[in-house]
């Protein structure tokens, strides 16, 4: 017997189509955007159609149109067939399905769709993003470039290459990304380009200048996106105030993909030089009133550093994290991900601070602090021994 795909796959992708069409979203985009899933697992092709019947839209009956057309498997026709009766028998309006033609032995060249990859934040707080454009029988044209949210384009290179050519330089970028290379909407990468491109402007920063020589075909592919890509794939509505995925927000530093992240150290440095001072302090202190300063402590950098725009700052990174753990098939995470940063829409509450910068804040200091032990302890010894 045939194991089904696991609804834990089929449901997030129904969600996104739904928020989409809330959205907008052309038939096209709806087409491209299934169409780029499809081919690769027959037994997901036939799930995908059958539940785009739960979505009675005229779009999604046209849709299931087009797939008609582009599918080779009788199996995922089937279903196609039998969506656009559901969605008939719910009132939906849809024209008579023509049979498919046979292709005409000569055909023009179809140009392929433009890729998008990106991976996480390094320890310096920068991103690689890479976009492909495919040209009709040529090659293609590759931009790649390192991001940072508060410097802007720190480097930008591209040109045209073969395909062959560009297998060999991605297998390359995998290896050597300190966290996994995902894909993303081609135009959500050129919209961060072009938000690197601007910061880079307002900071007067360098420009490079194969950015200004390749500018127009990342124009040609960007959107204007309200919200970070995240949203197309999960309900903020559903997330905001789930108590049992904020409080789980500590436990994202223990994730792979939050292995490097760390308040600066000039940002920190103060905060973990005081409790240092603590620890070593000639003053006797029981268990309860050590811990009671070291609660101070963290409160005052909470306070300092994340009452104004850095928490906006971590919001955001914290809603591009969870986009990259959904790609990773990693959805608690993405969620968990996504609640904490519904949080920090909220002014910050020294009380019951967000538990995902109160183990930040924890975890920063304590990386000083066991940095500063490591070097006292390489320090040659002052006592001469007999």
């Amino acid at each position: 017997m045939e194991k089904e795909v696991s609804m834990e796959k089929i449901q997030p992708l129904i969600d996104k189509i739904k928020i989409d069409i809330q959205d907008g979203k052309s038939e096209e985009e709806l087409f491209q955007f299934l169409h780029s899933l499809f081919g690769k697992d027959t037994q997901f092709d036939e799930q995908v159609v059958e539940h785009l019947a739960s979505i009675p839209h005229v779009k999604i009956a046209n849709v299931l149109q087009k797939m008609m057309h582009v599918s080779s498997e009788k199996k995922v026709q089937k279903n196609i067939r039998r969506s656009l009766y559901r969605l008939r028998s719910k009132g939906v309006v849809i024209e008579k399905v023509q049979s498919k033609k046979e292709p005409p032995i000569l055909r023009p060249l179809q140009a392929e769709h433009p890729k998008g990859f990106v991976n996480g934040y390094d320890f310096s707080w920068n991103r690689f993003l890479l976009l492909v454009i495919p040209h009709a029988g040529r090659g293609l044209t590759v931009v790649h470039g390192l991001v940072c949210d508060e410097k802007g384009l720190l480097n930008f290179s591209g040109g045209e290459i073969s395909r062959k050519e560009f297998r060999g330089f991605f297998e390359e970028v995998q290896k050597t990304s300190p966290t996994p290379m995902v894909a993303m909407e081609p135009s959500y990468v050129g919209f961060l380009f072009a938000q690197a491109y601007q910061l880079t402007l307002e900071k007067k920063g360098n420009l490079p200048q194969d950015y200004l020589r390749l500018k127009s075909e990342i124009e040609m592919i960007r959107k204007e996106y309200k919200r970070p890509l995240i949203y197309s794939y999960v309900r903020a509505d559903e997330i905001a105030g789930d108590d049992r995925l904020l409080e789980r927000g500590g436990d994202l530093l223990k994730a792979d993909l939050f292995y490097s992240w760390r308040i600066e150290e000039d940002q920190i440095r103060p905060y973990a030089d005081e409790a240092g001072e603590a620890e070593e302090s000639k003053i006797v202190l029981n268990q309860a009133q050590k811990e009671a300063r070291f609660q101070g402590i963290y409160q005052k950098a909470l306070s300092e550093l994340f009452s104004g725009e850095r928490r906006v700052l971590y919001k955001r990174r914290l809603e591009e994290m969870a986009y990259l753990f959904l790609k990773l098939e990693r959805e608690e995470e993405a969620r968990v991900s996504v609640a904490v940063a519904l949080d920090l829409e909220k002014p910050l509450n020294l009380i019951q601070p967000n538990p995902f910068l109160f183990q930040l804040v924890i975890k920063s200091i304590f990386a000083l602090l066991a940095e500063a032990y490591e070097k006292k302890k390489k320090e040659p010894s002052l006592i001469v021994k007999p």
